[in-house]
């Protein structure tokens, strides 16, 4: 019996069952082990031609903690959402109904979802419906896996690279340098933003690993306090990937940038995120559009998540400060594909699960400790 379902999901006929699909899916808010289950719901429908749609048959997906994060109610206060949700962000597959003319059925395509995962737009699913505008060929020379692992941790990378606005020969710290966004960064630093020097944060276990990326300094978190040992004034750049933002202000260069995926978030993070990923204005729940817009809430929510403060110290140092959260992005995507098919950007995969596993491997991620993305292989 599917549940959790609301006014704008398909209509059940009794008498003519609607195609389905194995999920990852669940019907309310919670933790996966309490609420996700893998089952069967329907099929997403046929994009109509010129819908600027793709219906995706899903080869692979993975994960992030923006996955749990928002199953477990983050954005529950901002957002309406269709049910059941499906869990994922990131998929590669094939097109098997093609809305938009610039891709064909039987295209091998790979990208990040627009906003977030909801009823038809989960990647952790046999089917997804995506926008074509997000999605890109996937180069013959890399695998569904390797294609999946990598689109929310590039474009979010990417977008935290070009908030700091670095030059040529910069040199960058990258605070969570295993991680999946960390990984890619340390990479991404290297290879598009061409970084002369680039000092990550890691477990010793995980060093050698990171030095595999492109970093030349690896600072062990947990015998160091990297505000210690690293010279203050001395980076151009600051990717805070693990939420300790604060502590890394010190290190920063007049004329240096700060960008943080943890660490005080803002409204201007939070209307980029809602504009770039075209959210429907009907799915913001009331009051949340004018608080964010007016002079008093956008000032109360900076101040409140610490926003404004990393702002304020950043800016003291001659220095800037921004959040940023990632969305599906075709522009980004067509670069990453670009670097992969030329082997300069290598997808990072900590370990690979079934479909059917999705809530061990979930729990596997929560743990914090994974080297890179984990994989979900669909078929």
């Amino acid at each position: 019996r599917i549940t959790g379902f609301n006014s704008n999901s398909p209509t059940l006929s009794p008498l003519v069952p609607p195609p389905t699909m194995l999920a990852a899916a669940y019907g309310r808010h919670g933790k996966a082990s309490n609420v996700m289950r893998v089952r069967e719901i329907p099929k997403p429908p046929t994009p109509p031609s010129s819908s600027g749609l793709l219906l995706v048959k899903v080869s692979a997906a993975s994960l992030n903690p923006a996955d749990y994060k928002s199953a477990e109610g983050e954005q529950m206060l901002l957002l309406g959402f269709d049910w059941p949700r499906v869990y994922g962000f990131d998929f590669s597959g094939t097109v098997v109904t093609s809305g938009d003319d610039r891709f064909a059925e039987g295209d091998e395509v790979f990208g990040m979802i627009s906003g977030l995962p909801q009823f038809n737009k989960g990647t952790c699913a046999e089917y997804v419906s995506v926008d074509a505008d997000v999605c890109v060929l996937k180069p013959n020379n890399v695998s569904h896996r390797e294609a999946a692992a990598v689109p929310l941790v590039s474009i979010t990378a990417v977008k935290m690279l070009r908030a700091c606005n670095p030059a040529p020969g910069a040199r960058m710290l990258v605070l969570g340098g295993a991680g999946g966004v960390g990984s890619h960064a340390v990479q991404l630093a290297k290879k598009m933003f061409k970084a002369r020097t680039v000092v990550a944060t890691a477990s010793a276990a995980k060093a050698e690993a990171v030095k595999s990326f492109g970093a030349d300094e690896i600072v062990d978190y947990r015998s160091s306090k990297f505000e210690e040992v690293l010279e203050a004034g001395s980076f151009d750049v600051v990717l805070d990937c693990t939420g300790e933002a604060w502590r890394a202000v010190d290190l920063l260069k007049e004329g240096g940038g700060m960008c943080s995926i943890q660490a005080g978030p803002t409204v201007d993070a939070v209307t980029t995120w809602l504009d770039e990923s075209q959210m429907d204005t009907k799915r913001i729940l009331t009051g949340v559009w004018t608080f964010l817009h007016s002079g008093v809430g956008g000032g109360l929510m900076n101040l409140v998540t610490g926003g404004r403060s990393l702002t304020n110290a950043c800016e003291a140092r001659g220095a800037t400060f921004a959040h940023i959260i990632g969305t599906g992005n075709g522009e980004i995507m067509n670069e990453v594909a670009k670097l992969m098919e030329a082997g300069a950007l290598k997808a990072v995969i900590d370990s690979e699960w079934e479909l059917k596993d999705t809530g061990k491997a979930i729990e596997k991620l929560k743990g914090g400790r994974a080297l890179g993305k984990i994989v979900i292989i669909v078929r």
